[in-house]
């Protein structure tokens, strides 16, 4: 096995879910030598997988990370830390990001950076 400090790598993703584990599948089909990091385990497989009280109501899945709202009132956002990242626990959710969220974003926790790319990039698609 290679020394892991002095690997090279063509890519490296941070998150497998619908993004990140489709980049990779492409990069990887194109010969690609890619580093994925994923913050959590793979998800057990079990007949809770498919009960929507399980993973929904009583959030079997979902992380008991608590966050802050606009108001400094605690907030469960839901959040699944597994290989294959949300799209593991998706409820069919996706909101459309607004521009504002391209930028640079100032919040309790630090500065999230600002995208490469603007929302005016992805508008058109």
């Amino acid at each position: 096995m290679p020394d892991q400090a002095s690997t090279q790598y063509d890519a490296i993703i941070i998150g497998t879910g619908a993004g990140g584990g489709t980049l990779a599948l492409h990069l990887a089909q194109a010969g690609k030598r890619i580093l994925i990091l994923e913050r959590g385990p793979f998800l057990p497989q079990e007949k809770l997988n498919w009960d929507t009280t399980a993973v929904f109501l009583d959030n079997r899945y979902h992380t008991k990370d608590v966050w802050l709202d606009k108001n400094d009132e605690p907030l469960h956002p839901q959040q699944a830390y597994f290989v294959g990242g949300q799209t593991k626990v998706y409820g069919a959710a996706l909101f459309r990001l607004r521009a504002e969220d391209f930028g640079v974003l100032h919040h309790k926790g630090g500065i999230s950076p600002a995208w490469p790319l603007t929302y005016a990039d992805f508008e058109p698609y």
